[in-house]
C-alpha cells in the first residue's frame, strides 16, 4: 500500500452538495426526515471549507438496509482505491446480524484480508443481548453482554476470549428516557471514564467525555442538526493530553431521495 494514501492530512477537492456559500457564512439545505446516510467527510475545524477525506461511504440494499460501508484511500487528493469496508448481513427478522470488516492487504490474493467480525445475538423482545467479535487471523474473540430494564439498555460488559471480564459500562436515563450517563469501569469496578450527555428538543446536542471520576474532561463532543432532524455536523474537541484522539469534524451527506 502507498503509504501516502494512508495519510489523512490529503486533500480531497470537493464541496458539499445542497450547500451554498453567502458571505463566508455556509447555509446547509435541510434533507427529507430519515434520509439515508451517503457518505461522512472529515475537516480539520468547523471553519475549513474542504475536507481532508472522506471517512466513510454507504451503500444500501434493495430494502434500503446498510449493506456495505467504504473507506475511500486517497493520494494526492484523488480517490485511488479502498483503504477499508464492511459488509452487512441481516437475519430472517431483518435484524442486523453480522458485520464483516474488510482491510486493504498487498500480500492477499483478493487484495483485502477480513480482520475482524461482529456478531449480534438478540432476544424474543428484539434486544441485542450479545456482540461476538470474532478476530480470524489470529484465532481469537471477544465478546460483550448487554443487560437491559424494560427496553432500556442499562449495562453491557465485556469480557476476554478466556471469559474473563475486562470491562464493563453502565447507562442511566432522565425521565423521559433520553440516555444521559454512561460510566466505564474497569474489570476491578474503578472508573475509567465518564460521559455525559445534554440534549435540546429531544436530539443530543452536547457530549462531554471525563476521565476517571470526572476528574479531568478529555472531550466535548457538539452535535448539529437540520430541521427533520438529521445529524449534519459532529464536532469532536480533544482537550486534555490524556486523549488519544485528535480533534475534528465530521459533516454528513444524505441521499435527496
Amino acid at each position: 500500500m502507498n503509504t501516502n494514501a494512508l495519510l489523512i492530512g490529503l486533500l480531497i477537492f470537493v464541496f458539499l452538495p445542497g450547500c451554498e456559500k453567502d458571505n463566508n457564512v455556509t447555509r446547509i439545505t435541510n434533507y427529507a426526515e430519515n434520509a439515508k446516510l451517503k457518505r461522512i467527510l472529515l475537516y480539520a475545524s468547523i471553519d475549513s471549507e474542504e475536507p481532508i477525506a472522506i471517512d466513510s461511504e454507504y451503500e444500501y440494499d434493495s430494502l434500503g438496509r446498510v449493506k456495505k460501508v467504504t473507506a475511500p484511500m486517497h493520494d494526492d487528493g484523488k480517490i485511488v482505491g479502498t483503504i477499508r469496508y464492511d459488509l452487512y448481513e441481516y437475519n430472517s427478522k431483518g435484524q442486523l446480524a453480522r458485520i464483516s470488516n474488510y482491510n486493504a492487504n498487498i500480500n492477499s490474493p483478493t487484495g483485502f484480508i477480513n480482520l475482524h467480525n461482529r456478531v449480534y445475538f438478540y432476544s424474543d423482545e428484539g434486544l441485542k443481548i450479545k456482540e461476538l467479535i470474532e478476530y480470524p487471523q489470529i484465532g481469537s474473540f471477544e465478546y460483550t453482554l448487554f443487560t437491559y430494564s424494560g427496553d432500556k439498555l442499562i449495562k453491557a460488559e465485556k469480557y476476554d476470549n478466556m471469559d474473563k471480564l475486562e470491562r464493563n459500562n453502565s447507562y442511566e436515563y432522565n425521565v423521559v428516557g433520553e440516555l444521559i450517563k454512561e460510566i466505564a469501569y474497569a474489570y476491578d469496578n474503578a472508573i475509567l471514564s465518564v460521559t455525559n450527555n445534554f440534549y435540546k428538543n429531544g436530539v443530543n446536542t452536547l457530549t462531554e467525555v471525563y476521565w476517571g471520576n470526572q476528574e479531568i474532561k478529555i472531550r466535548e463532543i457538539r452535535k448539529t442538526y437540520d430541521s427533520s432532524g438529521n445529524l449534519i455536523i459532529k464536532e469532536s474537541d480533544e482537550l486534555s493530553i490524556l486523549s488519544s484522539a485528535m480533534s475534528h469534524v465530521l459533516r454528513y451527506e444524505y441521499f435527496d431521495d
